[in-house]
């Protein structure tokens, strides 16, 4: 299995800290499919589950601002590997001030 620099919740703190939520209406998740390639690339994304375009744009966008994997290996060797994750949308609060 492949494995973002720190782990799963280095992954989720990248969303995070990467995410434009001005996008959102309301609390949205959006399902996106990676291959991490043999050298720990993010490559072939894919929206898997959305209800916004919008936000698919957005979650792809987060997608190509990601570093270097550890790549999943089989038999010794690093292998090409899907991965899955979710990208969660919450609308931004705004200031009314």
């Amino acid at each position: 299995m492949p494995e973002f620099p720190g782990g799963m919740p280095a992954l989720m703190e990248f969303i995070r800290k990467n995410l434009r939520h001005d996008k959102a209406e309301k609390k949205e998740r959006v399902i996106i499919q990676i291959v991490v390639d043999k050298k720990g690339n993010a490559t072939n994304p894919v929206v898997l589950r959305s209800t916004n375009p919008a936000l698919d744009e957005e979650a792809l966008r987060i997608v190509s601002l990601m570093p270097k994997w550890k790549p999943g290996r089989q038999a010794g060797k690093n292998r090409n590997v899907k991965f899955v994750f979710p990208v969660a949308f919450e609308p931004s609060v705004r200031n009314t001030n």
